[in-house]
């Protein structure tokens, strides 16, 4: 019962700069009918000092000490940290941007450090395996090579490229494709190139879809401003700054609910009953978006707009068509 009797210990303590004796701990618990002896309370209050838990500071110029909880781990009248809030800031630390600007990442970052103390430095399971926001990719280091080197000395290649017809993934051959550039985004090693007598466009693809290269005797095809042009449009098809009223229905004490993460701006909340509440956000409807909707569809429904409804449902759908 220990990790009770310090909760309903701390509750009695004030916030800095005003402080409290053991004696008048020890009264304040009495008439609580909580009934600890001055050791007892003297080792409690030791033991979390040295743990560093709950921002407790101990006034050491004169006897009796005095004890206090520094302000920034409770402000005003709040209740000490939670472990809820506790898990929202080391959550928010891991699924931050790093577009965000370096303030903000101080912020957060200073909050999850205070978290970690109310564990005692333990960061809970399922927080510890949560799946970092970045995709990660084992890429063939030779294959980068040889596309380097088609690049370099203006060779045309055969190769095989990952695509995925009519709901189905095949490898297909290409007799002779053109690289001109590798670029990354997003951590994924991505190869740009133009397909040989088959269409004047340009394409983009990532390298880890690309197999069995070979440099042929034959030169590489220059791609045109228009082709270049042609490829950019390729990259942004879909990705169309579109505005939308985003509804979605969470649980009451989800990350969304507490404002540590967010959709986008959040414009109105209304709270349907004790475990659920209707969020609505002023966003833009991009494919990450909606990747960040599939992953909570477990227990966040999204209400509104219909197509983006739609969208997570036929995602859904396959996944659950998979795993029949």
């Amino acid at each position: 019962m220990k990790p009770l009797r310090y909760l309903t210990l701390l509750e009695y303590i004030p916030i800095s700069p005003l402080s409290i004796s053991v004696k008048q701990l020890q009264d304040d618990l009495s008439q609580r009918g909580v009934e600890l002896s001055t050791r007892m309370l003297q080792r409690d209050l030791q033991s979390l000092y040295d743990q560093g838990c709950f921002g407790l500071e101990k006034d050491t110029r004169s006897k009796p000490y005095g004890w206090s909880i520094n302000a920034q781990w409770r402000g005003g009248n709040a209740k000490i940290m939670s472990s809820e809030v506790a898990e929202h800031y080391l959550l928010l630390e891991q699924l931050l941007p790093q577009s965000v600007p370096s303030d903000v990442k101080r912020s957060v970052h200073i909050k999850a450090e205070q978290a970690l103390k109310r564990f005692n430095g333990h960061v809970p399971n399922w927080l510890s395996t949560h799946p970092k926001p970045s995709l990660k990719v084992n890429v063939d280091t030779q294959l980068v090579k040889q596309i380097e080197h088609a690049i370099r000395h203006k060779r045309a290649v055969s190769a095989e490229l990952y695509r995925v017809l009519y709901g189905e993934a095949h490898w297909l051959k290409f007799a002779e494709l053109s690289f001109y550039n590798i670029v990354e985004q997003d951590g994924v090693l991505m190869a740009q190139f133009m397909v040989g007598e088959i269409h004047d466009k340009c394409y983009q693809m990532p390298v880890y879809r690309i197999r069995n290269v070979h440099t042929l005797q034959k030169t590489r095809r220059e791609p045109s401003t228009e082709q270049l042009k042609s490829l950019r449009s390729a990259i942004n098809k879909g990705m169309k700054q579109e505005t939308i009223e985003l509804v979605v229905k969470v649980p009451s004490h989800s990350a969304f609910n507490q404002g540590f993460i967010e959709l986008g701006e959040l414009t109105d909340k209304q709270s349907i009953d004790k475990k659920s509440a209707l969020l609505t956000y002023q966003t833009i409807d991009t494919e990450q978006l909606t990747d960040e909707l599939f992953k909570c569809a477990h227990w966040l429904e999204v209400i509104k707009p219909e197509k983006l409804r739609q969208r997570i449902t036929t995602k859904l759908k396959a996944a659950a068509n998979i795993y029949k």
